[in-house]
């Protein structure tokens, strides 16, 4: 099933704005329907985000290493890339999936 388009600054800026105190609401006075509404389409948008670091995490070994002025930002993305917790729960689900990794003896060694 394809996502959901992506959210803009405006579209945030109009979810923030629904929820902002002024003088004539109280913060807490809500339409239920429209709180949900606002919570699914922030759920969406955190799913599409949360699919894209995924494929990101996926892509990364594919991907050459720039060897230029690039190395550094490289280097972060990949480390940022890392401590996503979606690339973690994955990671968890495969070693619970999988067991834990045996290590084979090397050919030297044998």
């Amino acid at each position: 099933m394809p996502f959901r388009s992506p959210l803009t600054a405006a579209d945030l800026a109009k979810i923030r704005a629904r929820y902002e105190a002024s003088a004539d609401r109280a913060p807490c006075s809500y339409q239920d329907e429209v709180v949900w509404d606002d919570i699914l389409t922030l759920l969406h948008e955190i799913k599409r985000l949360r699919a894209l670091a995924l494929t990101a995490h996926q892509l990364r070994d594919s991907l050459k290493k720039p060897n230029s002025c690039l190395d550094g930002v490289w280097e972060d993305f990949r480390n940022a890339l890392s401590i996503e917790p979606c690339v973690v729960e994955l990671g968890d689900l495969k070693s619970d999936l999988l067991g834990p990794a045996k290590r084979r003896a090397s050919p030297k060694q044998a």
